[in-house]
């Protein structure tokens, strides 16, 4: 057996230039698109488990964006932070997504969204996308799974061009921030940043076709939280905010009712969470540590004649 192999047959490598709705994004660090099939298990009362059959399928991927406060309707859509509960996404014509390498090695995604927004960490020194931004890649629009390229199409040796590398819009500042217009929260400062986990939901199953698979998905929600060690407040306002105890503290009460929003900066940009309820702290006490915990606000709806407002804005 002879061992050898030829280096113009080994696959290239490289990072990806990702082209979406017209903008470039470019990651922080590796990315992978899982070819992964789901399969369904076949069993017979005779032999139990003998085969397995291909089931619908999707492709999951998710990308570790690089700190770029830029294209913020593609990284924060609208049927997102003001989604509707029970719209599908995917709309009626795909939208595909374009990732290359530099050596020509592409794959094109024909039918593709963003299924949870990347978490934040607003934090001086650390880039402001924190997680992973996850997608969605469903069969293409009118196309069968035995149909050639109805999910995607790989190609080598495509031609690469540079994208614009926006470097002005790079975000790694402090952030301050402002719950309404309360005595002893109108400028917080944090010990190690904001974090901000958005929680996009989706119900289940998606929107299924038999023979086809996933064909769209459904929105149930978005309810965002956000944490930081705060500094500013004191013990006295702390314990006011939490309505552990006292006038709002009622089993059964609506935590909405005594809330504000939530406005995050560093000075340039803008992340305000528009109904902010407080909903955990604690009390530390040990050495060479702040007395308050960590605590968190969570986002719920607000409405104006009947119909949800955005959840959240960013700017």
């Amino acid at each position: 057996m002879s061992l050898s192999i030829s280096r113009a047959n080994l696959p290239g490598s490289g990072a990806p230039k990702i082209t979406y709705l017209s903008t470039t994004i470019w990651t922080r660090a590796d990315m992978i698109i899982p070819l992964k099939h789901s399969l369904k298990q076949q069993v017979s009362s005779m032999y139990g488990p003998v085969t397995y059959t291909r089931d619908g399928r999707a492709i999951e991927f998710e990308i570790p964006i690089y700190g770029f406060w830029n294209s913020l309707s593609v990284l924060f859509p609208s049927y997102l932070l003001a989604g509707i509960h029970g719209a599908r996404i995917f709309g009626t014509t795909d939208t595909p997504m374009t990732i290359t390498a530099r050596n020509g090695d592409q794959i094109v995604l024909n039918n593709v969204q963003l299924v949870a927004v990347s978490n934040l960490k607003l934090k001086a020194n650390e880039q402001i996308f924190s997680g992973n931004a996850k997608f969605v890649a469903l069969i293409g629009n009118n196309l069968s799974p035995t149909t050639a390229n109805s999910y995607y199409t790989i190609t080598t040796g495509a031609t690469y061009a540079e994208g614009n590398f926006p470097q002005s819009n790079f975000k790694s500042l402090a952030w301050t921030g402002a719950w309404g217009s309360r005595t002893g929260w109108t400028n917080i400062l944090t010990q190690d940043g904001w974090d901000i986990d958005w929680q996009v939901k989706f119900m289940s199953p998606d929107d299924l076709v038999d023979g086809i698979g996933p064909v769209d998905k459904f929105y149930d929600s978005c309810q965002p939280k956000i944490s930081a060690i705060v500094v500013g407040p004191t013990l006295s306002q702390l314990d006011t905010a939490v309505d552990f105890q006292g006038t709002n503290a009622a089993v059964g009460a609506d935590i909405a009712a005594d809330s504000a929003p939530l406005v995050l900066t560093d000075g340039t940009s803008t992340i305000t969470l528009a109904v902010a309820s407080f909903i955990e702290t604690g009390l530390v006490f040990a050495p060479g540590k702040k007395r308050i915990a960590k605590s968190t606000w969570q986002g719920t709806l607000s409405f104006t004649t009947g119909a949800p407002n955005a959840i959240a804005t960013v700017a």
